[in-house]
């Protein structure tokens, strides 16, 4: 009797766990988009962004190629030949080459909708130039 007891609730842990961890699973719908930083204004200066949905909102890495100083990035409304000059959502200082944010509430699917961009920035120093700049593009 004290087996069967057990057994019971060993499997009511299990089945109550499966149900947790599964309420608690991050909304990933979409793999992760990557795509490339572009040089622009002669800078030089490429990278990489992925972006995934996570738990709390969209997560945007960025890794810039030989970056030595600290660089300001967002994702704006547009594309990098005609972007909307007001950052839509800021992101994290670049900082040796890397930078990762949690865009809180926002959605791989919610920036399909429309066209968006990623650019970096020369410095803090420097906001006004642009070095690099990738276009969200939708998966086929």
């Amino acid at each position: 009797m004290t087996k069967t007891i057990l057994s019971s609730l060993a499997l009511g842990t299990a089945v109550v766990f499966a149900a947790t961890a599964q309420t608690m699973a991050p909304m990933a719908s979409k793999k992760p988009i990557h795509f490339r930083l572009l040089a622009q204004n002669n800078s030089g200066e490429k990278g990489t962004a992925t972006l995934f949905d996570g738990a709390k909102g969209l997560i945007v890495k960025l890794r810039m190629d030989g970056s030595e100083v600290d660089q300001p990035a967002h994702i704006h409304k547009g594309t990098c030949d005609k972007l909307d000059p007001k950052p839509t959502y800021p992101l994290h200082t670049i900082h040796d080459g890397e930078s990762e944010t949690t865009v809180e509430g926002v959605t791989i699917a919610q920036l399909e909708k429309a066209p968006f961009a990623i650019n970096v920035h020369k410095s803090t120093k420097e906001i006004p130039i642009y070095v690099s700049c990738g276009n969200l593009v939708a998966p086929k």
